[in-house]
């Protein structure tokens, strides 16, 4: 069963219960080593399956994992369980507690932050990114004294979650650690349910998810596997040091090194190797390529981005459709990965751009449709009414608060009057109030066309309903139907009249994404534009853990490619010069370099 293993995953596989921490660098195999020690555990040691937890931090990857779990063992020990650190500690809340949470996701914090950011910081230039913001927001508030700005985003973020009764993940974890650690009986409990707990990227687990894994786990039949050069959640609290500390809590753990790397290339191997080697805060270790040496990886410099973005275009023109699906296109920022995927499209170029959405409850945008469409019918009488307000306050996000109502039918007027003094929130009203107006005075249709791209409904529902090509086919009927409706009060009867469809076909073409997105991810051909200082490393930097973590980045955009690999970057003019990342200095940035 185990003769497919490499000596170094062999080894990881069959040991003793002893906690044990693997370090698993790019392409090592380390979910392969993770399915044979669930494996190893039930055939050597006849644990019961369902006493076996296993961690990582994301649904897809937790899904992957248990689909090749299941093959490998053959459709057996169904009862294993997969789950994300979040979904795990959420359970043992709600299931202890009994109490009806309401998490806010990770997609809706971001969005929620980047309005705040814009509202406390007018001046673009100073404004801090989300990563910056979350750091800030695990501040306790005494921190913030003569802080006005942070102290009024802190405050109006906990004032947002407590309005719409949400909990953000930091307070679930911190809620549900307070909870093991103060009730024995409790503790006692989720302990014997998880005799056995594995977990995947250990390297991104941050300090109050590690305490909470202490507590879960006596030591035995730990099994943890990560990588600290590949650490890229300093934002979130993860940092390289915790898997140092691992060894120092457990002194009998083994720790063991997967040393080949089954995915890059020779080239690309060596090129990471290099940039990664800087760092000073890792574990020291030797990766050994099983691959050939494959291309050259090239470093470019261009005197503008309209000549890196020609020089994509061409690059991407040059492939197939097949080549260009095993492609990506990596950026440090959202802002360049909207530029760039709007620049390749434009110019034919097949081309997605990575999100991330949830699943669907396509039922929601029928009554998110009636709320929009009672209160463009109210609106010429004068009256609003709070229930139909509540529901699409924030649909798509506004930011305004719920307290900001009124009574239960108001005024525009009273409306405006009680988001006074407060410019985004007075300045979202009266767009609120100039679409209702709008919609009012359409046909069915035009009602559907206005509410869906003049509002944003649409881009709202995409990235908060549901799976992406599931909430666009939606969208599309209802809108194909709305034309059957003979006026705007009959427009939901109709809706709800059409049949639930779900299809979900694939998107095709070059994948244009961000440096965090990428993770986990693999393809044959990695293009890395905009490698410049100030972008990465970020202006923002100024601790050496914060120049350590965004070379981790670009180390894990590196590794992402099997055979192509190339560095691009922007050298200005004489008059505006651009210097290139200080990344790069490991290999000399002089005009074009083969590596």
């Amino acid at each position: 069963m185990y003769s497919d293993l490499d000596p170094s995953q062999r080894e990881a596989v069959c040991r003793d219960l002893r906690p044990c921490e693997i370090i698993a660098g790019p392409g090592s195999g380390k979910t392969t080593v993770l399915t044979s020690r669930i494996l190893y555990l039930l055939d050597h040691y006849n644990f019961n399956p369902s006493q076996i937890l296993v961690l990582t931090f994301s649904r897809s990857a937790a899904v992957e994992m248990k689909e090749r779990f299941l093959k490998k063992s053959g459709n057996k020990s169904l009862s294993v369980r997969f789950g994300t650190f979040h979904s795990v500690f959420f359970h043992i809340l709600k299931e202890t507690t009994r109490k009806n949470y309401s998490i806010l996701g990770q997609a809706q914090r971001d969005r929620l932050l980047e309005h705040l950011i814009k509202n406390h910081y007018p001046d673009e230039n100073d404004r801090p990114t989300v990563e910056e913001t979350e750091k800030m927001l695990r501040r306790p508030p005494s921190s913030f004294s003569g802080r006005e700005r942070e102290a009024a985003l802190q405050k109006e973020y906990r004032v947002y979650l407590k309005e719409n009764g949400y909990l953000d993940f930091d307070d679930m974890i911190l809620e549900c650690a307070r909870l093991l650690k103060s009730d024995e009986k409790v503790r006692g409990y989720w302990q014997s349910m998880f005799r056995a707990i594995l977990v995947d990227e250990f390297q991104d687990v941050n300090r109050q998810q590690y305490e909470i894994l202490k507590i879960l786990s006596t030591g035995e039949g730990l099994f943890v596997v990560g990588d600290d050069d590949q650490s890229i959640y300093g934002f979130r609290g993860s940092a390289p040091t915790i898997m140092r500390q691992f060894m120092e809590d457990y002194p009998d753990a083994v720790r063991i090194f997967l040393g080949f790397n089954y995915r890059c290339s020779a080239s690309v191997c060596k090129a990471s190797a290099l940039m990664i080697g800087q760092n000073k805060d890792r574990v020291p270790k030797e990766i050994r390529t099983v691959r050939p040496p494959g291309d050259k990886v090239t470093l470019q410099a261009f005197r503008e981005d309209s000549e890196e973005y020609r020089y994509l275009r061409g690059a991407m023109s040059a492939l197939s459709r097949e080549e260009l699906d095993r492609t990506a296109v990596i950026l440090r920022t959202n802002t360049h990965v909207a530029r760039i995927s709007s620049y390749l499209a434009g110019e034919g170029i097949p081309c997605r751009e990575i999100t991330n959405p949830s699943g669907p409850v396509r039922s929601a945008v029928i009554r998110d449709i009636e709320a929009y469409q009672q209160l463009a019918l109210e609106l010429k009488g004068g009256e609003l009414s709070r229930s139909a307000l509540l529901r699409v306050l924030n649909r798509p996000e506004r930011y305004l608060l719920r307290s900001a109502l009124p009574g239960e039918r108001c005024s525009p007027r009273q409306l405006l009057m009680r988001s006074h003094g407060n410019r985004a929130a007075e300045e979202a009203v009266r767009d609120l109030l100039r679409d209702l107006h709008v919609l009012g005075r359409l046909t069915p249709e035009g009602f559907m066309k206005y509410l869906m791209d003049g509002v944003g409904y649409a881009e709202w529902a995409v990235t908060r309903l549901g799976e992406k090509e599931i909430v666009e086919s939606a969208l599309a009927e209802l809108l194909k139907e709305a034309g059957r409706a003979r006026d705007l009060r009959e427009l939901s009867q109709v809706l709800r009249r059409i049949p639930e469809q779900r299809t979900g076909p694939s998107g095709k073409g070059v994948r244009v994404m961000t440096m965090h997105a990428c993770k986990g991810l693999e393809f044959d051909r990695v293009y890395l534009p905009a490698l410049n200082e100030g972008i990465i490393p970020g202006r923002r930097c100024t601790q050496p853990q914060d120049f350590e973590e965004e070379r981790r980045l670009l180390y894990v955009a590196m590794t992402r490619a099997r055979d192509h690999l190339e560095l691009l970057y922007v050298t200005g003019t004489r008059e505006n010069p651009r210097p290139p990342s200080r990344f790069l200095s490991v290999y000399g940035v002089r005009g074009f370099v083969s590596l």
